[in-house]
């Protein structure tokens, strides 16, 4: 079972197996180990965009030049997303693989967050998005697998797959 520093180390494995082109990320101060280690890779260019809804479109405009993206986000900017996940990338068969840290919960000071947070999991299954989940719980070693499996089912479904990481000790 990892901590939280480990499964970032994990995630940044398991992002680096995968070999995509871009990380596309919204600044998020949970997963800034993994920010900073991509922010200066040689090969995987990582940059922020404002919004979540923009991260998609740019995935799906980089996935179809044929070079491969991820994008990683929270939780609570997955309902900005949505639309634009299941009206382009599910409805033109654009493989959009997003890891998703998960807020809310035990312990989450900031109260705006649970909402939206909680039910995270049921709004993908009405939306018909794949998905997968990994936490503290899971081995380190299975944090890449979950995430190379993941990758590879938005890659030959042509839908969005989203895998979420819940970091929270």
């Amino acid at each position: 079972m990892p901590n939280q520093s480990e499964a970032c180390r994990a995630l940044i494995r398991a992002i680096e197996a995968i070999a995509p082109h871009f990380l596309i990320h919204i600044p998020d101060s949970t997963v800034a180990p993994v920010l900073e280690h991509f922010s200066a890779h040689p090969s995987i260019a990582s940059f922020p965009v404002a919004r979540e809804e923009e991260a998609v479109g740019v995935a799906a405009g980089i996935q179809l030049t044929g070079k491969r993206a991820v994008l990683l986000m929270q939780d609570t900017g997955l309902g900005n997303s949505l639309t634009a996940l299941t009206t382009f990338s599910q409805a033109y068969h654009v493989p959009t693989l997003l890891i998703v840290v998960r807020r809310g919960g035990p312990g989450e000071i900031n109260a705006a967050v649970h909402h939206l947070s909680d039910g995270v999991p049921g709004i993908l299954q009405a939306a018909g998005i794949a998905t997968f989940e990994l936490s503290l719980a899971a081995s380190a070693e299975l944090w890449p697998r979950t995430i190379e499996r993941a990758f590879h089912h938005a890659q030959v479904s042509h839908r969005p797959v989203v895998v979420l990481v819940d970091l929270k000790e």
